[in-house]
């Protein structure tokens, strides 16, 4: 099995117990006016999922650079409104779900196609690896404002 999918597949069933031992009320109590709830920050998760399966099918069958698009993220968790329209169990399911299917993709991926490149918004060329490392560090990085940096450290290296 690949180690990104590996990897990814460990993060999936890790989190999946940490939210499920939050409270009901905790995982939707916003911090502040204009700060996500917890279920949103999940609602982002899931956004970030459907955005990051495309990028990485899109790369891994072109010959050429891919060209990443850019997406509005406030606009799509209100659009989606995780807030109110699924229950914790729902929105923990659809998380899982989607990076569970991404973990597929990533091992069914040829390991030479992870050399192939994308053109960030910056301007950047970057590979396929590259993407799906920083994929899995940007879910890492909203778990640890999620859950605090020492529900992480039995599943984070040191």
């Amino acid at each position: 099995m690949n180690s990104l999918s590996h990897r990814l597949q460990e993060l999936v069933i890790y989190f999946q117990g940490k939210l499920n031992d939050i409270p009901p009320d905790q995982f939707s109590a916003k911090p502040h006016v204009g700060q996500w709830s917890q279920k949103e920050i999940l609602g982002h998760l899931c956004d970030s999922a459907s955005h990051n399966y495309i990028r990485f099918v899109s790369i891994a069958l072109s010959e050429e650079p891919v060209r990443l698009m850019d997406y509005d993220q406030d606009r799509w968790v209100e659009l989606n409104d995780y807030q109110n329209s699924y229950d914790q169990q729902d929105i923990i399911l659809l998380w899982m779900t989607r990076n569970l299917q991404i973990a597929t993709l990533l091992n069914q991926i040829p390991a030479e196609d992870y050399e192939k490149t994308c053109i960030t918004r910056s301007g950047q060329e970057m590979t396929l690896q590259w993407l799906a490392m920083d994929y899995i560090a940007h879910t890492i990085h909203h778990f640890r404002q999620m859950l605090g940096s020492e529900h992480l450290q039995e599943i984070l290296p040191e």
